[in-house]
């Protein structure tokens, strides 16, 4: 498959050393915004050209908070474990980056915590990676 036949919005990219291919995160549901949240799938490859996939990677549990708005996945390797920081939006609760983590970049992803790790008065959307050195 090439690239031009993915459908994808926001898309992000890990370079993963460990598997030695290219991992194409992003959001691959049909309708975002208006429909039910699916999950997230990804591609791969080994030269950015010719990709495999789509391999599914998280589907939301029974109880999951994120019900719509399934948007814009990033991974990142940290201390030999893949985690996935994507915003999830429901009627009850605003837009929130959650965390899920997983031990391959194909996953399962499940979610770290049971609530966004953006504060819950906030309107959250693309969060990412960052280590406070200092904490």
């Amino acid at each position: 498959m090439h690239l031009q036949e993915i459908q994808m919005r926001d898309p992000f990219i890990l370079a993963d050393w460990k598997s030695n291919y290219y991992y194409l995160y992003g959001t691959t549901d049909k309708d975002p915004w208006k429909a039910k949240g699916v999950g997230f799938e990804t591609y791969r490859s080994t030269d950015l050209v010719h990709w495999e996939g789509p391999f599914v990677i998280f589907t939301p549990p029974a109880g999951f908070w994120g019900t719509h708005n399934f948007w814009a996945p990033e991974v990142h390797l940290y201390q030999d474990k893949y985690y996935l920081f994507a915003s999830f939006k429901s009627d009850v609760r605003r837009r929130g980056t959650q965390i899920l983590v997983s031990s391959s970049p194909l996953g399962p992803f499940v979610p770290l915590g049971d609530r966004p790790a953006t504060p819950a008065d906030w309107e959250c959307l693309d969060g990412t990676f960052f280590l406070d050195e200092q904490a």
